[in-house]
């Protein structure tokens, strides 16, 4: 189940990215601008998190099987 909450983040991430790609570029950022680099932030610690979780269970698994 981790593994596909990790790709469904990812996917998101990668949709929120091309959506801001999209957006016209002002001198001053707009509402929607600042909302969707807000957005690609937080999806971006979500994954960054996953990430380490996944690497910590490795590891304590493999020091499980050392033991």
């Amino acid at each position: 189940m981790e593994k596909k909450k990790g790709i469904w983040i990812a996917v998101i991430l990668m949709l929120s990215i091309g959506n801001f790609t999209r957006l016209t570029g002002n001198e001053n950022i707009r509402a929607i601008q600042f909302l969707s680099i807000f957005i690609i932030g937080v999806l971006s610690g979500l994954l960054i998190n996953q990430f380490a979780m996944l690497f910590k269970a490795r590891k304590k698994i493999t020091k499980d099987e050392i033991s």
